[in-house]
This record gives C-alpha cells, sequence and structure tokens, in this order.
C-alpha cells in the first residue's frame, strides 16, 4: 500500500518541487508587503499555520513509509520537505502574529 502511494507521489514531484517553494516565496513577499499595511493578517497567517502541518504531514508519512520497509530513495524527498516546511513556516509563523499584532495596536 506505501509503495503504491510512493509511486503516485512520484509523479507529481516536479509540481511538488517547483510549487512548494514559489507558493513559500510569494507567501514571504506578500508578508512584507501586506502586513506593514495591516491587511491580510489572517490569511497570511493561516496559509503559515497551513505549510507547517503539511511539513508535519509529510514528516509522519515519512515516517510510516520508512518503517513500512521503503527505501532512502523513496522516502528521502518526503523527509527533506516535511523538514524544511516545517521548520521554516513554524518559524515564520509567530513572526508572522507578533509583526500582525504589533501593526494593530500602532493603529
Amino acid at each position: 500500500m506505501i509503495d503504491s502511494l510512493l509511486t503516485e507521489i512520484q509523479h507529481f514531484r516536479i509540481i511538488l518541487a517547483i510549487g512548494v517553494p514559489l507558493f513559500g516565496g510569494a507567501l514571504v513577499i506578500a508578508t512584507s508587503i501586506l502586513m506593514p499595511r495591516g491587511k491580510a493578517k489572517g490569511l497570511l497567517t493561516g496559509a503559515y499555520m497551513l505549510l507547517a502541518a503539511v511539513g508535519a504531514s509529510w514528516l509522519l508519512f515519512a515516517a510510516a513509509a520508512t518503517l513500512s520497509g521503503a527505501t532512502r530513495e523513496q522516502t528521502g524527498p518526503l523527509w527533506v520537505m516535511g523538514i524544511v516546511l516545517t521548520v521554516i513556516m513554524g518559524i515564520f509563523t509567530p513572526a508572522t502574529t507578533e509583526r500582525a499584532s504589533t501593526t494593530f495596536t500602532n493603529i
């Protein structure tokens, strides 16, 4: 079962490898432009939390695949993307929330 799911994910690896970083970069640009103006607080904070949760789910899926005997070549991209999304977006979420709260209290 895990092997069939990993095969399905491998069909979308280029989309995942290009799309997720572009989405993250778009969030950073949107945050730097919209947050100082006090706009889109909920949308951007929610997007950061969503990407951190997606990264955590990839880590769980990679752990399950590793425990079921999948090879390192199959689980490596899941580990890398999971760690990157969880760590980077997990770091940005409190900073985004703090920036938004200080922006709205200064208004």
